[in-house]
């Protein structure tokens, strides 16, 4: 193993990874499990990923991406490209009320909800940035 290293992250174990890498070959799925369980028990994120699994939220998308089959901002560029997700224009996070609004609602492509979400974060990021 070349260039920097640390040692795994998991509590006891020796092994040496490289400074990219959180756990060792045998602690990452440890290390994964306990992300997933942190998200969707211990955080305040807890309550937005329980409402993405819900059976209201599934059924809703499900109809909406049913009635809206092509991506909004892909189409506003002149270019046809099948809706992969039901996307909250203002999130949940935000305005916790409008999670099963229909007029809160656009169809993308994954490429463009990923584009948007990355957006969002990075103004996020610095409207904290700005606040301290």
């Amino acid at each position: 193993m070349s260039g920097a290293v640390k040692q795994c992250n998991h509590a006891g174990c020796r092994e040496l990874v490289p400074l990219t890498q959180r756990y060792c070959k045998k602690h990452q799925l440890w290390g994964h499990k306990m992300t997933y369980k942190r998200r969707m028990h211990d955080s305040d994120e807890a309550k937005r990923q329980q409402f993405y699994k819900s059976k209201a939220w599934r059924a809703m998308a499900y109809r909406f991406k049913l009635a809206n089959p092509v991506c909004v901002k892909c189409l506003a560029k002149g270019i046809i490209k099948k809706a992969d997700v039901a996307d909250h224009i203002i999130e949940i996070k935000d305005d916790w009320s409008k999670r099963l609004d229909e007029n809160n609602l656009q169809a993308l492509c994954n490429t463009c909800h990923n584009a948007k979400t990355k957006a969002v974060k990075r103004q996020r990021e610095e409207e904290n940035k700005n606040l301290f």
